[in-house]
């Protein structure tokens, strides 16, 4: 797909009345919406400026190659451009199956070839091009008024001879057998036009031709009604420009459902075809409109793929890599169509096509990831300057009420001191930019693991080699299974010390990474390297309880706003992941030394367990290092819990639910937005309400909890820098504080 569609290199700035040029814009930032596309096609066309005209389909046939025909087709024709006209016919009639497209291209051929002037060969060359189309669309449910052009061009011939006579019904009649048995939207009508003409030209012999076709005739009337069962007289032939993703209506997968009927509908040949492909080829039909109603689904394209390899997989693999490339001009972002691709060029053996399928999906990846990181850095420093700017209007008014009394200053120094906050909208729009860059982030990875695998298999270990390099290179933030991946790589090609300098390559930047800490210690294990399990068991505790315990002091600093609460839930979030991690790996090697070392040390883990998790139940670690592969006896039999050692646990949902309680946000629970809130709180909540305690937080303790020392400050008398009691003391004799 070009980069610079619309834009030229001298660009200026877009008139607010230059419609056309605002929606060149936005089609060269985004050159995927078919709705604009749409309105820009209908703004050229307004203008009528033919070079442009021309520029705008050409581009947008580029990508929509199934659609839009023949409206250009109609400009062109009004314009008496014939010779442009049959070149476009040229070019859509063997890649789109379209009954409209093909009526109009048999209109074309009756203008050109005036049966009138032109005699028999003109009346000649008309019925081939009817033949052609019928031939190509004449299975559709919705042909049946190409049908009756065919025979109304038929009908409307007047013999000059005997013979002709018998000829133009004998042509007639051969059609109306075609049509017959095609389960059309008027099949009904269609029969007793047949059987009312068949009585109109031999009375005697009309039951005779007429029994011939009943029989099919039933079949076809029958699978109308079936299909109009299956689709529920609601399905959508045209376009429809959303993908799966932004289906806020149900729309498509509603739609995706109706097309999956028709094509099961096909496969049960309720029709009595004799002849298998008849069959394949009326499912080979319903895929193609499929994909035309609904190109931004990759799913559908997989399956239509599939059914050809399935059909004649020698015979079809051009077509089908045809078919995927297509497919991923209108979907570049789709994993399963890249993969499915891929697998096919290598198949093939065309590596570098094979490579150049990954390399393009990275390519928008990676893009799509700096637009993000760049909106975030955006809003980030936006802040960072508010920041600064309050900063500079505090020192301001405190120069300006030096004189002012103390005492009153004292109870307000906590209000006056600038902190660094986000607007709600800011907040809640950079949670949603930070996940998407985390999906990004892990997605990229993925595809340069899978590029990096592909190599591999095609090319041998060196090629992987350059692979790793070359994503390090290119990008920089390439997640941590890249480097378990290629480490196991190397260990199954029997490079051991490549795959262990690899793991250590990894430990220098992402010793913080718990998944990543699980994976080298599964790896340490696999090898049997004892001194070195112990070794990376405790670098990797250690850097884990160290991280924690700063988001730990991190969350408790200053939070003044909803807004930024919504940022600590996530941080906290992400703080909870941690500590699984962190128990997960006290687990792991817990049960290695309960095979390989000895009591003493396994004590000492039971030990440190409890003291970093001294809310967790103490069986918890214990039957975890006695249950087996496939069942846990102590929870199973002792403790009557449901045994889930067949499962990973995931408790990052439970324990955020619990903080949720614990740590109620300032959105829910401070007084002003509690009273405006109230009655839907009522309504949505009233479960959980009997499940939490009462909740007394106004804004006078609320304020007070921010300024005070966050937990690190406490802790054994050796090493807290506060005396708890004499604070206690004098918080007790502290005046009462007016009520809000």
């Amino acid at each position: 797909m070009p980069s610079n569609m619309f834009i030229q290199a001298d660009k200026k700035k877009r008139l607010s009345l230059d419609v056309i040029g605002q929606l060149e814009d936005d089609l060269e930032a985004d050159p995927l919406d078919y709705n604009k596309w749409n309105k820009l096609i209908q703004q050229v066309l307004a203008k009528d400026k033919e070079e442009q005209v021309k520029s705008v389909f050409n581009k947008y046939l580029n990508i929509f190659n199934f659609d839009q025909w023949c409206n250009y087709i109609n400009y062109q024709l009004n314009r008496g451009e014939f010779q442009e006209v049959e070149q476009l016919f040229s070019k859509c009639l063997p890649i789109t199956d379209h009954v409209e497209l093909c009526r109009l291209y048999v209109s074309y051929v009756r203008r050109t070839n005036d049966v009138i002037t032109g005699g028999e060969k003109a009346r000649g060359i008309v019925v081939q091009a009817f033949e052609f189309a019928v031939t190509k669309v004449g299975i559709d449910i919705s042909s049946g008024d190409l049908w009756n052009d065919y025979l109304d061009f038929l009908k409307a011939w007047t013999p000059a001879a005997t013979w002709e006579q018998q000829q133009k019904t004998d042509l007639i009649r051969r059609v109306y057998k075609r049509f017959l048995v095609i389960p059309t939207e008027k099949i009904e009508q269609v029969w007793s036009t047949y059987t009312k003409w068949e009585n109109e030209v031999n009375a005697s012999s009309a039951n005779k031709f007429i029994a011939e076709k009943s029989s099919e005739f039933m079949d076809a009337r029958s699978w109308n009604t079936e299909w109009h069962n299956a689709t529920e007289r609601s399905l959508r032939r045209e376009v429809i420009p959303i993908g799966i993703h932004n289906d806020n209506n149900n729309l498509v997968h509603t739609q995706l459902q109706l097309w999956y009927k028709w094509i099961a509908l096909e496969r049960e040949n309720k029709l009595n075809l004799k002849d298998d492909s008849s069959v394949q080829q009326r499912i080979e039909y319903v895929y193609k409109q499929a994909i035309m109603a609904l190109p931004f689904v990759p799913e559908l394209w997989f399956k239509f793929n599939k059914f050809w390899l399935r059909s004649n997989e020698e015979a079809n693999s051009n077509k089908c890599i045809e078919l995927l490339n297509e497919a991923l001009v209108l979907n570049p972002r789709s994993y399963l169509l890249t993969f499915q691709l891929s697998e096919m060029y290598e198949k093939d053996n065309t590596i570098n096509k094979a490579t150049e399928t990954y390399d393009n999906l990275i390519t928008f990846l990676t893009n799509d990831y700096n637009n993000i990181n760049n909106q975030i850095e955006s809003i980030t420093n936006r802040e960072l300057n508010n920041k600064k700017q309050e900063e500079n209007t505090g020192e301001e008014n405190n120069n300006e009420n030096d004189d002012s009394d103390n005492d009153d200053n004292d109870d307000d120094d906590s209000f006056k001191n600038p902190t660094f906050q986000l607007s709600e909208e800011d907040a809640l729009l950079l949670s949603k930019l930070q996940e998407k860059k985390d999906e990004l982030n892990k997605a990229i990875t993925l595809v340069y693991t899978k590029l990096m695998m592909a190599c591999k298999r095609s090319r041998g270990i060196k090629e992987a080699r350059g692979v790793f390099k070359q994503a390090r290179n290119n990008f920089e933030a390439i997640g941590y299974e890249f480097y378990v991946e290629n480490a196991l790589m190397e260990y199954h090609s029997d490079n051991l010390k490549t795959a262990s300098k690899i793991f250590e390559l990894g430990m220098k930047h992402f010793k913080k990474q718990g998944e990543f800490l699980l994976a080298y210690l599964d790896f340490l294990i696999m090898i049997n390297k004892g001194e070195s399990i112990k070794v990376l068991f405790e670098q990797g505790l250690t850097a884990l309880l160290q991280d924690v315990n700063i988001e730990n002091e991190n969350s408790n600093g200053d939070i003044t706003s909803g807004a930024n609460m919504r940022l600590q839930e996530s941080k906290s979030k992400e703080n909870i992941k941690k500590k699984n991690c962190i128990k997960k790996l006290i687990k792991k090697f817990s049960r290695y030394q309960s095979v390989y070392g000895d009591l003493d040390l396994i004590k000492s883990l039971d030990s440190r367990y409890e003291e970093y998790f001294p809310d967790d139940d103490s069986i918890e670690l214990f039957s975890d290092r006695y249950r087996g592969h496939s069942i846990d006896v102590i929870k199973h039999f002792d403790l009557g819990k449901e045994d889930t050692s067949h499962e990973e646990i995931d408790t990052t949902a439970q324990e955020t639910k619990r903080r949720k309680i614990q740590n109620p946000t300032v959105d829910e629970f401070t007084p002003e937005v509690s009273n405006n809130n109230n009655q839907h709180t009522n309504n949505k909540d009233a479960v959980q309400n009997q499940q939490q305690p009462q909740n007394f937080v106004g804004n006078t303790i609320y304020n007070l909890l921010r300024v005070l020392p966050n937990s690190s400050y406490f802790g054994p008398p050796s090493d807290h820098l506060f005396n708890n009691t004499k604070l206690v003391e004098l918080f007790g004799n502290l005046p009462n504080v007016p009520t809000e």
